[in-house]
């Protein structure tokens, strides 16, 4: 008995060390896609706007069509996933990367604004489908006390890469004409490809991809139109911010790589930063702050008219967008755990509403009135996010007596 006693044991020591080397083998092959599909997109992102200005010749309206056109697939996340139930996790999240390289690859053959719509509608889908599976196929191949530390590893990663696709871009800024957009493209999309093939390769846990419903309910009305007005903030940021300093103000390319390599630099020391000050100060009091200096800034941009001044809002800009995690936690003072999931589903939604919708409008404010008039309608949406902030604590007490 003793005998088999020991053999048993002896089998399930192996057995958990074979499991323990599947996770492991699972998080690197996770953690390798997700890091190639970042690199890629991050090389994509980081000549965008010279791209559009310099090779397209992109008028702002149809910036801001491009842009509103980039946040559909994020608008249409659900319905599209329902697709994925039909697939393993891995293939699903493989295709997902495969669709997000093919999306890259199309901008090298990329010389009209039709082919930019097609070529940003593409790369959107697969990212936007990418981040669910990802999160799902790390959660459910991790043990529960190692979930949180590979999420961040992961996160982690992403944000390296973004910063190395940022160096890397710098370093082949000097190519000249359009020969190095083409080829930073062809790179971007290799990369990608090797992530999306990596993973398509790799057999993960889980039948099938779950579906997630989304679920209105108006006694969150108050984190729903927070998100509704945030969204529309950060949008006027994402969309015109860069393209302000490279239209009206010619910034180089390895400029605004530099510009945005500094941003990220300090998103890194100062998002922690931004956490704790919530946490102290309150969504409240938090939101109320961070809406005051996002309407200065907004202004700064209509009336500021040199560079480097605007390199500093631009900076500043992009770094009070972590105060986004406010309007996060509101909703968890507001609502039980179990409508959480389905809660924030809705708030992906209401976020891309505003996604499609102020590029678009934005653009068309540009071009009828002048860029002054986008950064001003920013400022007013800053200051209506900051009244309606005011009531947040009065609405959490209501709410949760």
């Amino acid at each position: 008995m003793n005998a088999l006693e020991d053999a048993a044991t002896e089998e399930r020591a192996s057995q958990e060390s074979v499991d323990q080397e599947s996770r492991e083998s699972i998080f690197r092959y996770v953690f390798n896609a997700t890091v190639a599909l970042e690199l890629g997109l991050g090389l994509q992102r980081g000549i965008f706007n010279n791209f559009v200005v310099e090779v397209l010749g992109i008028q702002p309206t149809q910036l801001g069509f491009v842009q509103g056109i980039r946040e559909v697939p994020g608008l249409l996340t659900a319905p599209l996933a329902l697709v994925s139930g039909f697939f393993r996790e891995n293939v699903w999240a493989g295709v997902c990367i495969l669709v997000a390289s093919l999306g890259l690859l199309l901008h090298v053959v990329t010389f009209s604004f039709p082919m930019l719509v097609l070529a940003t509608l593409v790369v959107s889908t697969g990212f936007h489908l990418f981040y669910p599976v990802q999160q799902s196929i790390i959660v459910k191949s991790s043990l529960p006390r190692e979930r949180a530390t590979r999420m961040g590893k992961l996160n982690s990663g992403a944000a390296g890469a973004s910063l190395v696709s940022l160096l890397a871009v710098m370093a082949l800024s000097r190519l000249g004409g359009a020969t190095r957009y083409g080829l930073l493209h062809l790179v971007a999309s290799g990369v990608a490809l090797v992530g999306g093939l990596m993973v398509l390769a790799r057999k993960m846990p889980g039948a099938k991809v779950e579906r997630s419903a989304m679920n209105y309910d108006p006694k969150y009305m108050s984190y729903y139109i927070l998100t509704l007005l945030g969204g529309a903030r950060r949008h006027v940021t994402m969309t015109f911010g860069g393209y302000l300093l490279v239209e009206v103000f010619k910034t180089s390319v390895s400029t605004m790589v530099l510009l945005t390599a500094i941003s990220s630099l300090i998103a890194i020391f100062t998002r922690p930063l931004i956490g704790r000050i919530i946490d102290q100060w309150g969504e409240q009091r938090s939101l109320v702050v961070n809406y005051s200096l996002v309407a200065c800034l907004f202004v700064s941009y209509a009336f500021l008219k040199s560079s480097i001044p605007l390199y500093i809002v631009y900076i500043l800009d992009n770094g009070l967008v972590g105060f986004d995690v406010a309007i996060t936690t509101h909703l968890g003072k507001i609502a039980p755990k179990e409508v959480l999931s389905s809660a924030y589903a809705m708030g992906s939604t209401i976020n891309h509403i505003t996604g499609v919708s102020v590029p678009m409008l934005g653009g068309f404010l540009w071009d009828k009135v002048g860029a002054a008039a986008v950064f001003f309608a920013g400022a007013a949406i800053a200051v209506l996010s900051l009244m309606y902030s005011m009531r947040l604590s009065r609405m959490e007490r209501a709410l949760v007596n």
